[in-house]
């Protein structure tokens, strides 16, 4: 079409003015048919002109594809960035909670990671996290939140880890509880998991255990440090086999959803038990 305006209108335009030239000659007769004809061709002329003028400021069908795409490439590119700045956020927002644990835990040695796999066919709601042995990942390692104790290292490999959950019998921690000062082991048991409970149990027929307490781990055994929150107790109840007293706890944290944990790869006094028991210091 612009080929059109630049070579077929020129000449088209050359032969109207030769016509309206003939034609104001004419007119100066005073035929009044003639004046007629004139003033039909300015008119076409005037709008022929116009057409051409207001095309030539028209963009092509190529040029409106070619800035559609930029556009549209444009567009994909701040979402991506977008995306991006969510995840630094999200990332941000994760290291400064495991600083404040380091923070307020100078001796430990700390491994984010995060939660890969679930593992749907162990009751006790375990999972796989994507650090292993070449990061610094060793069996027996506690695993934690910003919120308290999650579980320990049951095996890992050079990439992944699998963890065992605090709701799990197979895990055992040495506990004490904050404000009565009894001592006991938390551990899993199966009547209380689907409900993201474990128990605090081995504690003394006289214990004050009351609910509400906070539990945290004893640091006796050397498997795990002292101090890391377990949960607050739910309710104190009776073993009907024994009749032995033991105290359901809430963890702090939702096992079950958990996404993104810290694993505590040293710690002072880590295995000292271990150690005296084998004539070391």
């Amino acid at each position: 079409m612009r080929e059109f305006f630049s070579v077929k209108s020129i000449k088209i335009l050359t032969a109207t003015l030769a016509v309206i030239l003939v034609l104001s000659i004419m007119g100066a007769t005073g035929n009044n048919f003639v004046a007629s004809g004139f003033n039909f061709l300015t008119k076409g002329l005037s709008q022929l002109t116009a057409a051409a003028s207001d095309f030539s400021d028209k963009k092509s069908y190529e040029e409106l594809e070619a800035e559609n795409s930029e556009l549209r490439k444009e567009a994909a590119d701040l979402r991506t960035q977008l995306v991006d700045y969510y995840d630094t956020l999200d990332e941000n927002a994760r290291l400064w909670r495991y600083y404040q644990l380091k923070k307020n835990h100078a001796d430990f040695e700390i491994m984010p990671a995060s939660v890969i796999r679930r593992d749907t066919g162990d009751d006790f709601y375990s999972f796989t996290i994507d650090v292993g042995t070449s990061s610094g990942i060793a069996v027996n390692d506690p695993v934690v939140t910003e919120n308290g104790l999650v579980g320990f290292v049951s095996s890992a490999d050079a990439a992944v880890s699998h963890v065992t959950t605090i709701l799990s019998p197979d895990l055992k921690a040495g506990a004490v509880d904050k404000k009565s000062g009894d001592t006991g082991v938390v551990s899993g048991s199966a009547l209380y998991t689907d409900r993201n409970k474990t128990t605090f149990t081995k504690i003394d027929a006289n214990a004050v255990v009351k609910k509400g307490d906070i539990i945290t781990t004893s640091g006796i055994g050397g498997l795990y440090p002292a101090d890391l929150i377990v949960g607050k107790v739910s309710d104190i109840r009776y073993d009907k086999y024994d009749a032995t007293k033991y105290a359901v706890i809430q963890p702090y944290e939702d096992i079950k959803k958990v996404t993104d944990v810290v694993v505590i790869t040293d710690f002072k006094n880590k295995g000292r038990v271990e150690k005296i028991e084998k004539g070391e210091k």
